[in-house]
């Protein structure tokens, strides 16, 4: 097979989209945000892209943003203000993906408001627009395209994502505000449900009699008496000596532990961000 093709909802060029990963960099008070452009697996035009196979020198040397992607060809034929990119990118392979890391340009105030709506995760998606190389793609059971090799020609954010795939995984800055709050609640009702078996076993073996309890009341009170001064000072002795485990418990309160818990767990997520 030869030539190149290039397809689209528009017929303009392939796209594929995925998934906002988070905020993940402040550099020099910028923001970086993360994105996983493209996988291996079958998209919604049923194709498959080999991730090792992209080709994105040319696009790195550019790295242009757009918005759906919307490079200003139907402005020039309505004469319409034509839509300017929204930011720069930079496209890598990690693992089993391209990702690409995305800064917003801060001085266009329609870019700000792009970027406002992916921190808010009202907007989820990018999508990528490329060309499948002659000789490189074949048709495969699905009638999509097998590719092993394609050349990256630009990245927009999206409003319609193209892959089943696209949906936004968060970073911690973003979780749930209650989130530590909810696990330190529920790690009350398990220490308390632990005290309160420990306290019922306890309660359960001083109201079960000792073969040796009912024996000492069978002895003689003579006997009881006959008891030397110095055994009732060694049972004194004994029981002035704390109890280990009394002490590891004693005080002990399920939510001022909970509450710690958080603290620390919070100061460990800020230390792991910083």
């Amino acid at each position: 097979m030869s030539g190149t093709i290039t397809r689209s909802l528009r017929l303009s060029a392939v796209r594929k989209d995925a998934a906002t990963l988070s905020a993940v960099e402040s550099i020099g008070g910028r923001r970086v945000f993360k994105f996983k452009a493209s996988d291996g697996d079958f998209d919604r035009y049923s194709d498959r892209l080999n991730v090792k196979g992209w080709r994105v020198d040319g696009y790195n040397a550019n790295g242009v943003v757009l918005y759906n992607h919307d490079d200003g060809a139907s402005a020039a034929m309505t004469g319409a203000e034509p839509q300017l990119p929204i930011g720069k990118g930079r496209v890598y392979v990690e693992g089993d993906a391209l990702m690409v890391d995305i800064e917003f340009d801060d001085e266009d105030e329609f870019a700000k408001k792009v970027e406002r709506k992916v921190s808010k995760g009202i907007l989820n998606a990018v999508s990528v627009r490329y060309l499948m190389l002659p000789g490189q793609y074949r048709q495969n059971e699905r009638g999509g395209y097998d590719c092993d090799a394609q050349e990256l020609l630009e990245v927009s954010v999206v409003t319609i994502p193209g892959n089943s795939r696209a949906v936004r995984s968060k970073s911690l800055d973003e979780a749930p505000d209650d989130l530590v709050e909810r696990i330190a609640t529920r790690v009350v009702e398990l220490l308390d449900a632990r005290a309160e078996a420990k306290s019922t076993d306890e309660d359960e073996q001083k109201s079960e009699p000792e073969e040796e309890d009912v024996e000492d009341e069978a002895k003689s009170t003579d006997e009881d008496e006959a008891k030397s001064t110095n055994e009732e000072d060694v049972e004194d002795e004994q029981k002035s000596e704390p109890d280990e485990d009394e002490d590891e418990t004693k005080g002990f309160n399920a939510a001022d532990a909970a509450k710690s818990f958080v603290e620390a767990f919070k100061g460990y997520i800020r230390g792991v961000k910083e």
